[in-house]
């Protein structure tokens, strides 16, 4: 692995913010390119107490701390292995007391259990990886056998693991947060669209794009009407054909993170702050977490939290910031200077540590 300083290269987007973060704090920064043996990576590179550290998309790196030789050490490392692996960490989660979906995790090669699994089950049904990321692969709310078998054969397409848990109803929420606290929420809309009583669901999805287009947010590109979206409304017995009443939304997707298309919005005082607090637990409770992105389906953010009316979906060791920054509607929360901060205190220099 060699390391090569390239001022000029192109940070991602949310390694553009954290350089603005570590500069603010009058830090130097460098940008450096990572050359592998079959490809080579561009990271913001910079150095606190005498530790260098390496971010790009999300993930923060402590350098030369990996025994394999790769670039270094997740800063998260101690609760990477534990939330890596969803149903893992939910049962890990459980047996702390925290509420989470329940449901069970099949290897593609005995996929005829994962097909019978659907008995089990009273209600809607969510299938996806076990492993998985960035939204991809995720079927919620299933009803139907026949639509359950096809998001199984799909997820098992890519992964070995597929993860069959009740598909809980409420608002899907990321609280994002750096120890000891929450420091943001966000609440994330599938892919949708609103009815005029005139116009099909694809016109008015081509609408949707043009006021996207006009924003010119990097975390609200245009969507396409690709065949997840086709696959989805066919779930629902619908087509881009169909006109909606007026008023009447209609979502194109079901998975409510930015990479797939959700829109983005920024809340704070209207969700109760019991949730806060039990976020702020349960990753209290998974050793060696420094700053995590968790996932949260809740039913009613105007009620106080208590079991049965929010499900904790997954923590992430690595989350993506852009959201905090590009929201659709909301106030932008700096989530790059919280971490950065949070690594000066943690990261004490040798002749302070213990």
């Amino acid at each position: 692995m060699k390391t090569v300083v390239t001022p000029n290269a192109k940070l991602d987007l949310m390694a553009a913010h954290m350089k603005e973060a570590v500069e603010a704090r009058g830090i130097a920064t460098n940008i450096k390119q990572v050359q592998g043996e079959k490809s080579s990576s561009t990271w913001l590179s910079f150095t606190l107490h005498d530790k260098e550290f390496f971010y790009a998309k999300g993930m923060m790196l402590e350098y030369g701390a990996d025994k394999w030789g790769r670039i270094g050490r997740n800063v998260n490392h101690g609760a990477t292995l534990l939330v890596a692996d969803k149903h893992k960490a939910k049962t890990y989660l459980a047996s702390k007391g925290f509420s989470v979906p329940t449901g069970e995790v099949f290897r593609r090669k005995k996929i005829e259990d994962a097909y019978q699994a659907f008995d089990s089950f009273s209600g809607p049904i969510c299938v996806k990886p076990n492993r998985g990321s960035l939204g991809r692969c995720v079927y919620p709310a299933l009803k139907d056998r026949n639509w359950y078998q096809d998001a199984i054969n799909r997820v098992a397409e890519t992964y070995q693991n597929i993860l069959i848990e009740e598909s809980v109803e409420g608002g899907h929420f990321r609280f994002f947060y750096v120890q000891p606290k929450v420091v943001g929420i966000r609440h994330g809309i599938p892919t949708s669209v609103v009815g005029d009583g005139i116009s099909t669901l694809e016109e008015l999805s081509k609408t949707k794009n043009a006021e996207r287009i006009r924003r010119n947010l990097p975390t609200h590109p245009p969507f396409p009407l690709d065949e997840d979206v086709h696959a989805f409304l066919a779930s629902q017995g619908r087509s881009l054909d169909d006109v909606p009443a007026v008023a009447e939304t209609v979502f194109l997707k079901g998975v409510s993170n930015a990479p797939a298309g959700a829109d983005s919005f920024l809340r704070w005082d209207e969700v109760h702050p019991s949730y806060r607090r039990v976020v702020e637990q349960a990753c209290k409770a998974v050793p060696g977490l420094l700053f995590s992105g968790v996932d949260i389906i809740i039913r009613d953010i105007s009620e106080p939290a208590e079991g049965g009316n929010h499900w904790i979906l997954e923590m992430n060791t690595s989350p993506a910031i852009s959201s905090f920054y590009y929201p659709w509607e909301g106030d932008t929360v700096d989530v790059a200077s919280d971490i950065v901060d949070l690594l000066l205190e943690h990261y004490q220099p040798a002749s302070h540590s213990n």
